[in-house]
């Protein structure tokens, strides 16, 4: 899934460095690491959210399906931002788009964007489970421009 980047939408940044152990035999971050990149970013999201990981049990979530888009590789030494935000409630899931932004030296580059697709689950009862409405405010108070379905 495409969408458009505008940073003045994205209120959670994430910043990382690109490491040696990141890289493939093409020396760029290996497609894989994306998906790391994208785990590091929605923790960030739900901390800076509320009191996570200490109020685990408000975020039980599993990934149900990630798309990305690589439109340029990023290399040994990179700075790294990752841009996130909630972009759609649903009744047992969220969307959440990133961009990954990559900077080296004085340019900025757009490396990536994925949309993560989580799904509230009830590791008990090995189910999805509808989203608690609570987060779903607290969501929607912390975000602007969302579509939700309430």
């Amino acid at each position: 899934m495409k969408f458009d980047f505008e940073p003045q939408k994205f209120r959670v940044k994430t910043n990382l460095k690109v490491r040696y152990s990141d890289l493939d035999t093409m020396n760029h971050v290996n497609n894989a690491k994306y998906l790391s990149y994208l785990e590091e970013a929605r923790i960030d999201y739900f901390r800076q959210l509320t009191d996570y990981p200490q109020n685990r049990s408000r975020f039980d979530y599993v990934v149900a399906r990630v798309d990305i888009s690589y439109l340029a590789p990023l290399e040994l030494g990179d700075s790294v931002i990752i841009h996130s935000r909630v972009a759609k409630i649903g009744k047992k899931s969220l969307e959440i788009h990133h961009a990954i932004e990559g900077a080296r030296e004085d340019e900025k580059f757009l490396a990536a964007t994925a949309v993560t697709y989580l799904v509230s689950y009830d590791s008990e009862k090995k189910s999805s489970v509808p989203i608690p409405e609570e987060t779903k405010k607290l969501i929607s108070r912390f975000e602007e421009n969302l579509t939700s379905e309430f």
